[in-house]
């Protein structure tokens, strides 16, 4: 390996990696950037949830039999660690006229780290508002040019390297497809390569996932929130229901109202303190709406990290941060106990080997080097989470 390639090699393992690390890390989503981290011990990752209270409790008179034990009952959580990745490629020919100055080796790696970031704090603040399945929207039709109609386009981007599945989805049809254009208004997107086979519109025709990602992303807040997913972390939801979330009609009239009666149901009955409502852009509009027309106020803003703004409220007795969240669903805003939360992972470091971190790519002069993690989100609590839906104004 050419001194050039180690010298770029150091800066990136001592310069870039440690910020690198603590931005992703933190500044994906306000969410992420409030819940505890904690280092992965294992590739299972487990938890005990408390159910209910303990039932050692009774009143009596002197003389008479005192309590039954009660213990605390307990569920076991499980949920495996994923593999995140971010890729940093540099060229031969970069290498090579970078020389030995320092400088020019920095500029010519800073162009594509901030570029692996932004990729990297997109998918990662996106996934944990899914549901580990990878799927990011539905396919209603195959169209002409290579254009697709989905369900949301909410978490589709221009440049996205996508796998697109047809008819029952058991292995996917097209591969490392990228896209190209996304008309959020027409909820299509635009993907490059070979001809598309056409199909008419549908339900569902199919799904598309980031690359190689189905089945495979990180058990976000989606697998709490989404009634149809029936199962998490081991558990079927149907013969576990106290692991269901709270569900809040806000009847099209979202005001403080609903939301402190979300935030003291969860508290009065599921040992849960909310601390954070991220709401969708729809139900943020609505809110932001009835705060203007009633004069509410706000006690304080909260500036996240990651450039996030939000508002702490008062909801009864307790603060409350309220902020927008792209990856919500519209029409709702999801309330969560941050400090139920944990994301267990290895932190990023780079994969290695005894010639460095870069590798020169078979049949090319591009060289790679992959930062690497290991972990997922775990939640101790999640029936004390809270839904509210029809956030948005009533059009009556």
């Amino acid at each position: 390996m050419s001194q050039n390639l180690l010298k770029i090699s150091e800066i990136l393992k001592n310069d870039y990696k440690p910020a690198l690390e603590n931005q992703i890390g933190i500044e994906p989503s306000p969410f992420l950037e409030k819940v505890k981290k904690v280092p992965l011990a294992a590739n299972t990752i487990k938890a005990a949830a408390p159910i209910g209270i303990n039932g050692g409790f009774g009143f009596g008179y002197e003389g008479t039999n005192t309590p039954t034990a009660g213990a605390q009952n307990y569920a076991a959580f499980t949920l495996d660690a994923v593999d995140m990745y971010v890729d940093i490629r540099i060229s031969d020919k970069t290498v090579k006229l970078a020389g030995a100055n320092a400088g020019a080796m920095v500029n010519a790696l800073d162009g594509e780290v901030k570029g692996s970031y932004a990729s990297a704090k997109w998918n990662i603040g996106r996934a944990l508002f899914g549901d580990g399945t990878g799927k990011l929207a539905a396919i209603t039709q195959i169209g002409a040019d290579n254009v697709l109609s989905l369900t949301s386009t909410k978490s589709v981007i221009e440049g996205l390297v996508i796998d697109i599945y047809v008819g029952d989805g058991a292995s996917a049809a097209y591969t490392a497809r990228r896209i190209t254009r996304v008309d959020r208004a027409a909820k299509t997107i635009t993907v490059d390569g070979e001809a598309l086979t056409a199909v008419e519109a549908a339900d569902q025709v199919g799904f598309i996932t980031v690359q190689n990602s189905l089945g495979r992303e990180i058990c976000g807040l989606g697998a709490i929130f989404d009634a149809s997913i029936d199962s998490l972390y081991g558990l079927k939801k149907a013969d576990n229901p106290w692991i269901n979330p709270l569900a809040i009609d806000a009847g099209h009239d979202f005001t403080d109202i609903v939301i402190h009666s979300g935030v003291k149901q969860a508290f009065d009955y599921k040992n849960s303190q909310i601390d954070l409502i991220m709401m969708g852009d729809t139900a943020f509009s609505s809110y932001q709406t009835y705060m203007k027309e009633n004069n509410v106020v706000v006690s304080d803003k909260h500036q996240f990290v990651g450039g996030a703004v939000g508002y702490k409220v008062l909801v009864g007795n307790r603060e409350v941060v309220i902020v927008n969240e792209r990856f919500v669903p519209d029409n709702e805003a999801w309330g969560v106990d941050t400090t139920a939360f944990s994301f267990e992972s290895t932190g990023w470091d780079f994969a290695s080997q005894d010639s460095g971190i870069f590798t020169l790519i078979p049949g090319t002069s591009v060289y790679r080097a992959l930062l690497a993690s290991y972990g997922n989100l775990m939640c101790a609590n999640p029936g004390g989470c809270v839904r509210f839906y029809n956030c948005d104004l009533s059009k009556s």
